[in-house]
């Protein structure tokens, strides 16, 4: 069980360190469970419930210390091995003492002779661990001797860390005394962390006589009852096998007194061949990834709420920005608009004067009304214009967009500049010139100068009648010629207002490009929010479905078990 490396990688960048290196810890955990080299057993119980005597019993050797007061104070595990050896380690390190039970007592026991807790026992992490050449425990198994609990706050939690370390605990009852309120929290709480399936349940009967009659008239008469109380006390939740021991009275009979029930369970328990430790291992290791699984679902969730939440952030603040930027952008039109409304009043009124000065003097032929119209027009669109870009200014400030700036202000100048305008003056006569007959003018002219100079030849006078002729030519070709140069002074007067009307309204045309100038040199003083990065909800989904498949995968083969 390992974190893929992208989801390692992802959990780390968004989640922290601390919470990738909890669910690396949690798979590692799982997975140590899963593969430990050897099934451990772990004797548990009140304190004085006879454990280490049931131990003994199970030994079939006084090894471990007994009494009637708190004895063990720290684990002791046992184990096979090549040789009988006891090792001490702690804080000093690792030193073997001999294997005797004097030597064991000195490691392990909680009280001293006067009655005071040894600091030794009490505050240090020490274990004890006991090979056996000749034990009934089988390969790979280990039995561990833990502190009652009960008699301390601390030796109660050392209990349930020594509990929590090994595949199954067989708790051990004490029928002199009902079952204490902290042994029924201490194996509710065992339960919901472990898993019922690495529970076994072993009463330890104190007879008032060790005698196979008083052992009987024990099962027949207080087994059912004391029975019942546990069953009450554990909520229902027993085990499908309860063994009852008189671990005193085996200990010199070992084939009686529920000696050789205890001795089965204690084997099967401890064998790593049956099917009960890997069940233990998979319930164990299911409830790690559980609690893990679980922790992974409420950060899930509340990750999600917290995308959720940012998305509604992003898109109010988008809308607002959107909102913004409509109202920027309606208000500079409608300043706009006004502006270029002025600008059309200012071209039609110096279209107005400029016709109107036509009246008081000749019709000019150069250029000079489209010049004066050009001039008057941009010194308005100017003037109107620069006061469009301070309200510009203005109402981007207002609406937290940024100005348009130096830069931009002198382009939209430009852009509200108006062309240049131009006149042209042709026309028609003001008025027709005297029309003056010259059909047959040379005939009469000569026939007149005949009369009066008698003299003249014929020739002479046809010479006359010919230049006559061809002067009034030429004089009716110059009447037409000066008819057609002279200008139509109401033609030019209407031609230039209507000169300026066009300037204005050519200027009109140029107001989608002037907002998208604006537009696009004054922007949002706040960036619109891009959407939240959904990375951080993405890799908890996989690490909540990686440890759900995890533990859905360990109750599917511990259901093929037990159905096999």
């Amino acid at each position: 069980m390992n974190l893929p490396s992208p989801l390692d990688a992802a959990l780390a960048r968004h989640h922290g360190q601390p919470y990738r290196d909890s669910v690396a810890d949690v798979l590692a955990r799982a997975a140590a469970v899963l593969n430990r080299p050897a099934v451990t057993l772990v004797f548990g119980g009140h304190f004085s419930a006879g454990k280490s005597s049931l131990l003994n019993t199970l030994l079939g050797r006084a090894l471990l210390p007994v009494s009637d007061y708190p004895e063990t104070g720290i684990a002791c595990v046992i184990s096979p091995g090549p040789e009988d050896r006891v090792t001490v380690c702690d804080g000093d390190g690792r030193r073997e003492v001999p294997a005797t039970t004097e030597a064991i007592t000195e490691a392990v026991t909680l009280v001293a002779p006067d009655g005071s807790y040894r600091f030794e026992v009490v505050g240090a992490a020490r274990t004890v661990t006991v090979e056996l050449a000749r034990s009934p425990l089988p390969d790979g198994g280990r039995w561990v001797d833990s502190p009652g609990i009960n008699d301390t706050p601390a030796m109660t939690r050392r209990a349930a860390d020594i509990a929590a370390q090994g595949d199954f605990l067989l708790w051990v009852f004490n029928s002199r005394q009902p079952m204490a309120t902290v042994e029924e929290d201490f194996l509710r709480e065992y339960r919901e962390r472990h898993g019922a399936e690495s529970l076994a349940l072993l009463v330890n009967v104190f007879l008032d006589e060790d005698t196979p009659e008083e052992w009987q008239r024990y099962l027949d008469t207080r087994a059912p009852a004391h029975l019942k109380r546990l069953e009450y006390a554990l909520d229902g939740a027993l085990p499908p096998e309860v063994v009852f021991v008189s671990a005193r009275a085996a200990a010199a009979h070992p084939d009686r007194f529920g000696g050789p029930q205890a001795g089965a369970l204690v084997s099967r328990l401890t064998d790593r061949a049956t099917a009960s430790a890997l069940a233990s291992r998979r319930a164990r290791a299911s409830r790690i990834l559980e609690a893990a699984a679980q922790e992974a679902a409420e950060r899930l969730d509340a990750e999600r709420a917290l995308f959720r939440q940012l998305l509604v952030e992003a898109e109010v603040a988008r809308t607002a920005i959107d909102t913004s930027r409509r109202r920027f952008l309606d208000t500079v039109g409608g300043e706009l608009d006004r502006m270029l409304e002025r600008v059309a009043v200012h071209a039609r009124t110096a279209g107005d004067e400029i016709a109107a000065e036509l009246d008081q003097g000749p019709v000019l032929r150069d250029g000079s009304y489209g010049d004066r119209l050009t001039e008057r027009l941009r010194t308005a669109a100017r003037q109107e214009a620069s006061g469009f870009a301070e309200a510009v200014a203005r109402t981007a400030e207002l609406n937290h967009h940024k100005p348009p700036g130096t830069h931009g202000t002198r382009r939209l100048l430009d852009i509200l500049e108006p062309e240049r305008v131009s006149v042209e003056v042709t026309g028609r006569l003001a008025g027709k010139l005297p029309e003056a007959p010259t059909e047959g003018l040379g005939s009469a002219v000569s026939s007149r100068v005949g009369t009066m100079i008698p003299k003249l030849s014929w020739k002479a006078l046809r010479h006359i009648d010919t230049a006559v002729t061809v002067a009034a030519a030429s004089v009716q070709a110059a009447k037409l010629a000066t008819e057609a140069a002279m200008p139509d002074r109401a033609k030019v007067k209407a031609d230039v207002r209507a000169a300026a009307v066009r300037a204005a309204e050519q200027l009109c045309q140029r107001r989608q490009a002037a907002l998208d100038e604006i537009s696009a040199g004054c922007c949002p003083v706040a960036a619109a929010p891009a959407d939240p990065d959904p990375a951080p909800v993405d890799c908890l989904e996989a690490a909540h479905r990686l440890l759900s498949r995890e533990v859905e995968q360990l109750v599917a083969a511990s259901g093929e078990a037990t159905v096999r």
